[in-house]
């Protein structure tokens, strides 16, 4: 495997997290520091904006960082952000 992994976002709330019993996110990761939602992306196609929404149990707990800074209120992703999802799930966001 390459190491690379290319997710596509649906119009709307795409769920990233851990898979539990008959739950499934939309993107999921797996690992210690993963919740079942560990945060949100909102696509809007109209506008080609992603909104990354972060955990509302606990966002310190539950960890997402935009380019090394903590995220804890609603941020719009930028082409070439580097986004971490908990403390091992890197991914670089590309809008096309």
């Amino acid at each position: 495997m390459s190491g690379f992994y290319k997710y596509g976002f649906k119009e709307g709330d795409n769920t990233i997290g851990k898979k539990q019993g008959d739950y499934e996110p939309d993107i999921t990761i797996a690992g210690v520091g993963i919740a079942r939602e560990q945060c949100k992306i909102m696509y809007n196609p109209n506008s080609r904006t992603a909104t990354l929404l972060p955990n509302n149990e606990d966002n310190k707990k539950f960890k997402v960082t935009v380019n090394g800074e903590l995220v804890t209120q609603p941020l719009n992703l930028e082409h070439g952000d580097r986004v971490l999802v908990g403390l091992h799930h890197y991914y670089l966001f590309v809008d096309p």
